[in-house]
């Protein structure tokens, strides 16, 4: 079928080809309903592309072939992407072979049907995008509207489409005309035509390929229509053909004994595309039309044959293993699931080893327990990486009874030393505590000493987290004998990361950070990446408790680099909450409020949101003093349920500043604010700077003594505790000082409490603060906007705001759904508390 409407994308897709060719890489997003004609376009792109075009596909399998794309053209871009793919080598490396390959010279990548793409493969397409720039390449990606907001390529395309070389081509119905013109002298009504088929073109095209038969009422009506003439034995290759959405090599067509002539016979249907090195339907609609017009229970037989096939010609464990479920083939499904699970894993896609594993676990009976056991380690590891720790938890609690049942001791020790880790990521630290105590008892004895040795490396991590030193360094001192005795690097260096990060909190603190760097470069050498992430994580966080804010930053940056390189989410989730905190206490609020709030969007994972939820409620009281602190209330209940003084400190602060900023005392201070006070360093000095301020307050029931005054370390790095740091002056001067720190940083409700005390010390002439009208700029919205979000905060009904502004109710929704818009508000509720936000209250 002719291409018709399309002259403007297809120009833009050239334009990116040619500048490809110049070396300026960019990304185009073709994107529209199926059958819109994406693939068309596209190929009518190869014909004209200036530069060489690889096209790699998604499959609608049960499950994705991980990294499918990348394999359709890894012998297009040489043996190096060839090589990475078959050994068992990790995600990272794969993708620097790739980038490598796709430096070499200018080409166009495309990647169709991305809403169908593993997470091996959004990965890739996320990696490649962030570098596009730099690439002689256009990447094109292509993909259906329809993917919800829940699917995980929205995040992907929210990356790509923010960057400054990605442009988006939504593909639109044939208009009335162009369906006219297609249809031509066939003699049919266009009008009835675009009217059935709402213009898409590939519903089109198959009415036009029988222009002598009825209108058909479906598209699978049409398609099948088209395969009437065939014969038997050709009828039975097209289903066969379908039950495989990956397409058909040669040599897989050879095992099936699929003759050239009935290939050709196929191919005069239109329903077939020689693509590549391949033969493939020309579109998922009739792929899956052909395939549900199938006689019932003659599709396994399909899957059957398929099978016997692929293992004839070496195909893919993820392709056998989704035919092997088709054709409820269990012994084969016990024999690829796993397989592909391990495959998928180490091309990370989590997601799709979670699914596999799921699959196996569907067949392992119950009379095979060590199977089932084995199965739910595996499972649990990537559910973890998955972010879904809860099942992570009840997969390894699963295993771990199975493997008692068993009398496997030294698996039901290892099965406690990996719970207490989960249990400490979900900030349950008593649960944490008994799963370590456990294993420490059973694995003493098991005479396994290296995983004895493992079980105290993690026993001196969670000490350093509580600050238990004694039995840290046992533990650690321990772990690391038995290193040394089996000649075991890795394990050295995990419990060297334990001792590290106890003497970080105590004497000896620079040799400490040095450990944890030797510890994170052992990591690199020994290509662990656990070993890298965790000591840097921990001492990020522990730079920005110690007011070390270069050397956080310095830490933070090439940590996020390593984690976001190889998907590591609970360390991912953990640098950059403690990056929002650390931007919050920089002063730097716009950049703090976007990241906590990318790391709650991210994962659910508790360790990981402790910081986010801080930063935010802070935000929160320092801007509107709301009644109702959710953010505030979920920190304190993780602090609570880890109990460690590291976080409860903090904790306790917030509250603290929360309760003095509304002045209402917090029963949840009472027992915690005096005691935590105590503490040596910074985190103690914070907490005894609230006490006094809340005495001065009046709030004698939130502690019971008021400590001395002390000197204020030195906070120039710190704008917001400057502005507190004069309001404990309590001069004039200080306050006034005071407020353009405040107002700088739109802390509005403590600006407010400044001003108030200044009047009271008779100071007049005060400076304002942002007006209404400032603040509102910050959203975008005009002066009328204002004036219509100002009324919003009265509560007014559109009607009301139309009448009060002498406008028409059109116009005054239209402004209210453009303010509703520039906001990122989702009603008109939270388009009110984002102007309490902007301050139109004041």
């Amino acid at each position: 079928m002719r291409l018709l409407e399309r002259d403007l994308p297809l120009a833009v897709l050239c334009d990116r080809a040619g500048r490809a060719a110049e070396g300026r890489g960019s990304v185009v997003l073709v994107t529209g309903e199926a059958g819109i004609g994406k693939t068309v376009l596209l190929r009518a792109l190869a014909e004209q592309a200036p530069v060489p075009v690889l096209w790699g596909m998604c499959d609608s399998l049960s499950t994705p072939r991980p990294l499918g794309p990348l394999r359709d053209v890894a012998t297009d871009l040489g043996p190096a992407v060839a090589a990475v793919l078959q050994e068992a080598t990790a995600q990272h490396e794969i993708f620097g072979a790739a980038l490598d390959a796709l430096r070499s010279r200018p080409r166009v990548f495309v990647v169709e049907d991305l809403h169908w793409g593993d997470e091996a493969t959004l990965d890739l397409v996320r990696f490649l995008g962030r570098r596009i720039g730099a690439l002689p390449l256009l990447l094109v990606l292509s993909y259906r509207e329809t993917v919800g907001p829940a699917h995980p390529l929205r995040a992907v395309l929210g990356d790509l489409v923010t960057t400054p070389d990605a442009r988006r081509l939504q593909l639109t119905p044939l208009s009335r005309g162009a369906v006219a013109e297609l249809v031509g002298e066939h003699g049919l009504d266009p009008a009835g035509i675009h009217a059935r088929t709402a213009g898409n073109p590939f519903f089109v095209s198959q009415i036009l390929a029988q222009p002598d038969s009825p209108l058909p009422e479906t598209v699978r009506d049409a398609v099948v229509a088209r395969t009437a003439a065939l014969a038997p034995a050709e009828r039975r290759t097209l289903e066969l053909l379908s039950c495989a959405p990956e397409g058909v090599t040669g040599a897989l067509l050879a095992a099936l004994a699929v003759a050239p002539g009935t290939v050709e016979a196929l191919e005069a249907t239109g329903l077939l595309d020689r693509r590549e090195r391949s033969v493939v339907f020309r579109h998922e609609i009739a792929r899956l039309a052909v395939l549900g017009a199938v006689p019932a229970g003659a599709e396994p037989d399909l899957h059957a044959a398929m099978i016997e096939a692929l293992e004839a010609v070496g195909g893919d464990a993820s392709v056998l293993a989704h035919h092997a479920s088709a054709a409820a083939d269990v012994a084969r499904i016990l024999r690829y699931a796993p397989a592909a699970a391990v495959e998928a894993a180490r091309s990370g896609a989590h997601r799709e080893a979670v699914a596999f594993y799921e699959l196996a676990l569907q067949h392992i009976g119950q009379d095979d327990p060590a199977a089932r056991a084995a199965a739910l380690e595996f499972l649990a590891e990537e559910l973890y990486l998955t972010d879904r720790l809860d099942a992570a938890i009840a997969a390894r609690t699963q295993a771990l009874e199975l493997r008692r049942g068993l009398g496997d001791v030294v698996a039901v020790g290892d099965g406690h030393r990996a719970l207490s880790l989960f249990e400490w990521y979900a900030a349950d630290r008593r649960a944490a505590e008994r799963q370590d105590e456990a294993a420490i008892s059973i694995l003493s004895d098991a005479g396994e000493p290296r995983a004895l040795g493992y079980a105290l490396a993690n026993r001196a991590y969670l000490a350093a987290g509580r600050g238990d030193e004694t039995k840290g360094l046992q533990a650690g001192h321990d772990a690391q004998r038995i290193a040394h005795e089996l000649g075991d690097p890795a394990l050295h260096t995990a419990a060297s990361i334990g001792v590290a990060l106890i003497r970080l909190g105590g004497g000896g603190a620079q040799e400490a950070r040095s450990d944890l760097f030797a510890a994170r470069d052992s990591g690199l050498r020994l290509r662990r990446d656990e070993l890298v992430t965790v000591p840097m994580s921990n001492l990020a966080h522990h730079e920005v408790e110690q007011g070390r804010f270069a050397q956080a930053d310095s830490i933070l940056a090439d940590a996020l680099r390593f984690s976001e390189q190889r998907d590591i989410p609970i360390c991912t989730m953990w640098q950059r909450a403690v990056q929002a905190r650390l931007r919050l206490l920089q002063g730097r609020w716009p950049e703090a409020e976007q990241a906590a709030l990318a790391v709650l969007a991210a994962g659910d994972i508790p360790l990981g949101r402790l910081w986010s939820h801080l930063v935010l409620g802070l935000l929160a009281a320092r801007r509107d003093a709301p009644v109702e602190n959710p953010h505030l209330d979920e920190l304190w209940r993780l602090a609570r349920k880890l109990g460690l003084p590291g976080v409860l400190a903090p904790a306790t602060a917030a509250l603290a500043e929360q309760a003095w900023i509304t002045r209402r005392a917090d029963p949840r201070l009472d027992g915690h604010l005096s005691t935590l006070a105590d503490l040596p360093g910074p985190a103690g000095n914070q907490l005894r700077r609230w006490v006094r301020r809340l005495a001065g307050a009046g709030m004698a029931d939130a502690h019971r003594s008021v400590p001395a005054q002390e000197p204020v370390p030195a906070i120039e790095e710190q704008p917001y505790e400057q502005a507190l740091a004069r309001w404990d002056d309590g001069s004039s001067d200080a306050l006034l000082a005071a407020l353009p720190l405040l107002d700088d940083l739109d802390a509005r409700v403590v600006a407010a409490r400044m001003r108030g005390r200044l009047r009271e010390l008779g100071v007049t002439g005060l400076p304002r603060g942002r007006s209404p009208a400032t603040r509102a700029n910050l959203g975008g919205l005009t002066g009328r906007q204002l004036d219509v979000l100002t009324l919003l905060t009265e509560g007014l009904s559109n009607a009301d705001i139309a009448a009060r502004l002498v406008i028409s109710r059109k116009t005054a929704d239209h402004h209210v759904s453009a303010i509703l818009g520039k906001l990122g508000a989702r009603s008109r509720g939270e388009a009110v508390a984002a102007a309490r936000r902007l301050g139109l209250e004041q």
